[in-house]
């Protein structure tokens, strides 16, 4: 069984991730499989991850799956509108959890690129840009959604400045780059769909393309966490 995890444990999770976007296009009939379906893409990919050994990286893989763990809340507490702080809260611990490992790998504070700097002036615009389309329908969101942008983004800068790494250069341009990218891209929409779209042009199906491009954020994220888990030559 640890065998065929460790070889289509990934595959699984997409497969999950399959199930869910058939029953979201479906009728409501259908909808316990969405939720389902939704609950288990996480762990199935927590346990892919589980099984890839590697003891010099315990430490990292401790702080990679706590971050897993708050993805996995915050998917289920978003099952529903009423648990929207609570399931923001949870992607918070994922956010921290994952600045907390991609730090220990290369300190922001070693030499920075060119790229990085482009990168973060394009994320700052973009924050700001997002918060003066949103802040007069976030009401009394406005506070922890900053607070959750700045993660988001401290996250997905990480990620580029990681890939000034050798050892992680090809790990962090080929997964976790594009990861969080979706990631971006899936919470931005989350965001105006929920707090624009939703009341003044609801947009049919929206929910597909949220899940889709987190659902390729997380995957590739965890296809990142697991090359860098089973690479014996990176400290």
């Amino acid at each position: 069984m640890k065998s065929f995890i460790k070889n289509w444990g990934l595959g699984v999770a997409a497969f999950i991730l399959c199930v869910h976007f058939l029953a979201q296009m479906l009728s409501d009939e259908y909808r316990m499989v969405e939720y389902i379906s939704k609950a288990l893409f996480l762990p199935s990919l927590m346990l892919y991850l589980y099984v890839q050994s590697n003891p010099f990286h315990k430490s990292g893989k401790l702080l990679v799956m706590i971050g897993l763990l708050g993805s996995f809340l915050g998917d289920v507490f978003l099952l529903s509108n009423a648990l929207f702080i609570i399931g923001m809260i949870a992607f918070m611990m994922t956010h921290i959890f994952n600045i907390i490992f991609f730090w220990k790998i290369y300190s922001p504070f070693q030499p920075r690129s060119t790229k990085l700097y482009i990168s973060k002036f394009v994320l700052v615009s973009f924050c700001i840009f997002i918060y003066f389309q949103l802040k007069d329908s976030m009401g009394a969101l406005i506070y922890p959604i900053l607070i959750y942008m700045i993660l988001i983004c401290s996250s997905a800068l990480m990620t580029v400045h990681i890939s000034n790494y050798k050892p992680t250069k090809t790990i962090a341009n080929k997964f976790w780059i594009p990861g969080m990218l979706f990631f971006v891209i899936s919470d931005t929409v989350l965001a105006f769909n929920k707090f624009d779209w939703s009341i003044h042009s609801p947009i049919p199906n929206i929910g597909l393309l949220i899940m889709l491009t987190y659902g390729l954020a997380q995957l590739l994220l965890v296809k990142g966490f697991q090359s860098y888990f089973t690479t014996k030559n990176i400290e």
